[in-house]
C-alpha cells in the first residue's frame, strides 16, 4: 500500500536535538520541477462531526488547532511508521513583547516546526494535551526565524516539507459581508485570493460552524488521486476521534473502508487454479524449463534467472542430502539476506 502512495515525509526527533530518520514511507521534498502548478482539494466536515469536535477540545482543554494538529501529526506517524514526526506550522509571530505592536502594519506571520510524538499506549487525548502543553511552552519563539531553528537541526532546510495552516479569521468571507452591510456606500464587486507557499503541500483548515479543509498542493509533485487518499484518511481518523477521543493511538485505523475493499476484494483477489498432484519445487522447475533465461529473483542490482535458481536450488537439496537429510525432514536454515 506504500508503494501506492506518495506521502508526506517528517522528521524524527531525539530527547534534545531533531535528527534524522530513513524510515520515512515517502519523502517529498522541494519540487525539483521548475513550475509550481497549484491545485487544490476541498472538503466540508459533516456538521455533527464539527460540532463534536468543538465540544471535544473544549472538554480537554485545548484548541481546535491543536486538535487538527494532532490528528495530522497521528497520520504522519502512520505513513512515516514512527511515533516521533515534525511538519510545520504557521503563526501569528506578532511580539506581544513590542510596545504599539497592535497598532503596526505589516506581515507579522511565521513558520515554526511541530513535533507530534507518542508514547506507548498513548491516546488521542494524550496527544492533544502533550501538543498543548508544547505550543503554551513554545509560544515566546513564534516569532523566531525558521532558519536559526532549521540550522540547529541536523536535516537544515529539510527539517520540514509541508505546513499546515489555520485560518481562524475566514477573510473572503469577511470580506463579503463587509459589502452586504452598506451595499449603497461599499460595493465589492470581485474578490479573488491567490496563496502560494515555498512547499509542495499545504494542509489548510478552516474552522466555523462547518469545518473546511483544503489541501493545496503542487501538481507536479502529487497527483490528484494522491491527495484525495490522503484526505479520505483525515477523514477516517476524524470520524474515530470524534467517536472516541480516548482511543489509542496504535487502535486508530488509517485506510478507510473503500480502500479495504480495494485491497482484500480486487487486489486481493488472487485465486488461480493450480495442480494439486505436483510439488511447489516441480511446478518451479516446469517454468524453469519453459522460461529459463526470464529474470525469477531481484535483489538491488542482482539478478538470477530461472535457471539460474534452479540450479542453486538443486546444488543446496544435494548439499543436505549429502548431510543426512531425509524426505520431509524439518530442515532450519539461516542465511543473509
Amino acid at each position: 500500500f506504500e508503494q501506492q502512495t506518495l506521502l508526506p515525509g517528517s522528521d524524527t526527533a531525539s530527547k534534545d536535538h531533531v535528527t534524522d530518520s530513513r524510515e520515512h514511507a515517502v519523502s517529498s521534498t522541494a519540487s525539483e520541477a521548475s513550475e509550481y502548478v497549484s491545485e487544490k482539494v476541498t472538503v466540508d466536515l459533516d456538521p455533527t462531526w464539527s460540532e463534536a469536535m468543538y465540544r471535544i477540545a473544549k472538554q480537554q482543554q485545548v484548541t481546535i488547532n491543536t486538535l487538527m494538529q494532532s490528528v495530522w501529526g497521528v497520520i504522519l506517524q502512520k505513513y512515516n511508521n514512527n511515533e516521533d514526526v515534525v511538519f510545520g506550522s504557521v503563526v501569528s509571530g506578532r511580539p506581544t513583547d513590542i510596545a504599539g505592536v497592535e497598532n503596526m502594519i505589516g506581515l507579522f506571520i511565521n513558520t515554526i516546526p511541530v513535533r507530534i510524538q507518542s508514547e506507548r499506549n498513548a491516546t488521542f487525548v494524550d496527544i492533544m494535551r502533550n501538543t498543548q502543553e508544547q505550543a503554551l511552552a513554545s509560544g515566546v519563539y513564534d516569532s523566531f526565524p525558521l532558519y536559526e531553528i532549521q540550522a540547529l537541526t541536523e536535516q537544515k532546510q529539510h527539517l520540514i516539507n509541508h505546513i499546515m495552516v489555520f485560518e481562524n479569521y475566514p477573510v473572503e468571507e469577511q470580506v463579503e459581508q463587509l459589502g452586504e452591510v452598506r451595499p449603497s456606500a461599499f460595493d465589492i464587486t470581485n474578490v479573488e485570493v491567490v496563496e502560494q507557499t515555498n512547499y509542495d503541500l499545504d494542509l489548510i483548515v478552516m474552522p466555523d460552524e462547518t469545518f473546511r479543509i483544503m489541501f493545496r498542493y503542487n501538481a507536479n509533485v502529487y497527483d490528484r488521486s494522491t491527495i484525495e487518499r490522503m484526505q479520505g484518511h483525515v477523514l477516517h481518523v476524524i470520524e474515530q476521534i470524534v467517536n472516541n477521543p480516548h482511543i489509542r493511538v496504535d487502535e486508530l485505523e488509517l485506510v478507510t473502508p473503500e480502500e479495504q475493499a480495494q485491497i482484500i476484494q480486487v487486489w486481493g483477489d488472487t485465486a488461480a487454479a493450480y495442480p494439486q498432484d505436483q510439488t511447489l519445487s516441480a511446478l518451479f522447475e516446469q517454468q524453469a524449463a519453459i522460461t529459463p533465461d526470464q529474470a525469477a529473483v531481484i535483489f538491488g542490482s542482482e539478478m538470477l534467472t530461472y535457471r539460474e535458481l534452479n540450479e542453486r536450488a538443486n546444488r543446496l537439496a544435494r548439499t543436505l542430502r549429502a548431510q543426512g537429510v531425509e524426505p520431509d525432514q524439518p530442515v532450519g536454515i539461516l542465511v543473509h539476506r
